[in-house]
């Protein structure tokens, strides 16, 4: 079982996107979501009411926050709180689009070691799309996958165990802006303590948030690959 935890801010195409595609490829009994919603537009609102199921969950602020640290905590908290712990945390934000079989693809490759050493760990956290701005440092070749190891990973998806949260959580509610921000800290965190971070590839999730929360061109966006029948916004 895997608690995903999915932050929405108004983008209604791109959150309907999001959750469907979700629904779409994602065995039911292997996931619960909690999904923040950070003050949304009315619009945004209503299809979260419409579309999220009866059984998972949705934690509505009145007020905007705005601080992505702080919002993926309290989902995080929330989802445990109402659901339990499963094997897994997905933390993501509402401008990604799953492809089919991308849990199990990230469940394999969270248990795909590091290195050949006997005595190397796993992943603390993984991600299913490498962002155009980090340099991959090392290649991990699993079954039918390959893990590029990173400095960071971007935060639109960050996967990871219950005792990496224990260990290196909460997110740093006060970090903000580029390499500075609450998924940046965390990741230098692990690494400071010898753990590992990457990516899967090939990728399992599409990035389709092209513009920032203040409608601005994202970092790097014009690297992303354009994929027919996605909206990108």
């Amino acid at each position: 079982m895997t608690n995903i935890i999915i932050l929405v801010k108004d983008r209604i195409r791109l959150t309907e996107q999001c959750l469907r595609t979700l629904y779409a490829y994602t065995p039911r009994k292997e996931f619960t979501l909690t999904v923040c919603n950070d003050s949304s537009n009315s619009a945004t609102n209503r299809l979260l009411e419409g579309y999220v199921h009866q059984q998972d969950q949705i934690v509505h602020f009145l007020r905007p926050v705005g601080i992505v640290g702080f919002l993926r905590n309290v989902g995080i908290w929330t989802s445990e709180r109402v659901f339990g712990r499963g094997d897994y945390i997905c933390a993501c934000d509402n401008d990604l689009v799953f492809l089919p079989n991308w849990l199990e693809t990230m469940t394999r490759a969270k248990e795909t070691p590091w290195s050949e050493r006997e005595d190397s760990g796993t992943y603390s956290v993984l991600g299913g799309y490498r962002h155009p701005f980090h340099g991959i440092n090392h290649v991990t070749h699993g079954e039918r996958l390959r893990i590029e190891e990173t400095d960071a990973v971007a935060g639109y998806m960050h996967f990871m165990t219950w005792a990496t949260w224990d260990k290196f959580g909460p997110y740093d509610a006060h970090a903000k802006g580029v390499c500075q921000s609450e998924d940046h800290a965390l990741c230098q965190k692990i690494i400071a303590n010898r753990g590992h971070v990457g990516y899967v590839d090939p990728p399992c999730i599409v990035n389709c948030g092209i513009t920032n929360s203040e409608g601005k061109p994202a970092v790097g966006s014009e690297s992303f690959p354009r994929v027919p029948g996605i909206v990108y916004e």
